[in-house]
């Protein structure tokens, strides 16, 4: 009885400390760490015993631990390409090339492509994740280019003259790699 008091009292103790309310009721508090226990992706016993294990929004089968057979193209869907393409400009749109510090943004990003994952057989899961990535850094590395050729000097995070990322993403050789006849793409030809 003596030990809950004194875990009462300190708890009470650090909420003052820090001038804010604690949910004393909660043990290890109500924050983050309370959400991310329900986020869906939690394995049970039952998984980690079957070898089941989930990833942290909750799709099975996107372990690589010890693997390497997944770094492979394979067809995704159109509307997961637009996704892409939509996430690169967003990146050179708001952040100038820079990936952003909004977690919401990347949140919401992740969370699309998890939700696509749940859609496919269990062995293309990570294969499609390979896919989507390598478009996307296929995408940015041709906007890159295209932006060093126009504005020499350029760095990621420098400004971009307006109009420039217009012109940029109506140019084929983006729009191809999103259609998925991309002829000069190193290796990123993907067709749905």
């Amino acid at each position: 009885m003596r030990i809950g008091n004194n875990y009462l009292g300190m708890m009470q103790l650090f909420s003052r400390i820090n001038g804010k309310q604690t949910n004393i009721s909660m043990p290890f508090g109500s924050g983050t760490s309370a959400k991310r226990s329900n986020a869906g992706g939690r394995n049970t016993l039952e998984d980690l015993l079957s070898g089941h294990y989930k990833n942290s929004y909750g799709v099975e089968g996107m372990c690589v631990t010890g693997r390497s057979d997944y770094k492979k193209i394979i067809p995704v869907s159109d509307e997961m390409k637009n996704h892409v393409l939509e996430d690169v400009k967003l990146g050179y749109y708001k952040y100038n090339g820079m990936s952003g510090d909004n977690e919401a943004e990347w949140d919401a990003y992740y969370r699309k492509n998890n939700e696509y994952f749940k859609t496919l057989k269990r062995e293309d899961r990570l294969s499609a994740a390979w896919t989507l990535n390598q478009l996307h850094l296929g995408i940015s590395n041709k906007v890159s280019s295209a932006i060093k050729e126009k504005v020499p000097g350029w760095t990621a995070g420098k400004a971009i003259p307006e109009g420039l990322l217009d012109e940029i993403f109506a140019d084929e050789s983006i729009t191809s790699m999103v259609s998925g006849k991309a002829q000069g793409a190193k290796g990123i030809d993907i067709r749905a």
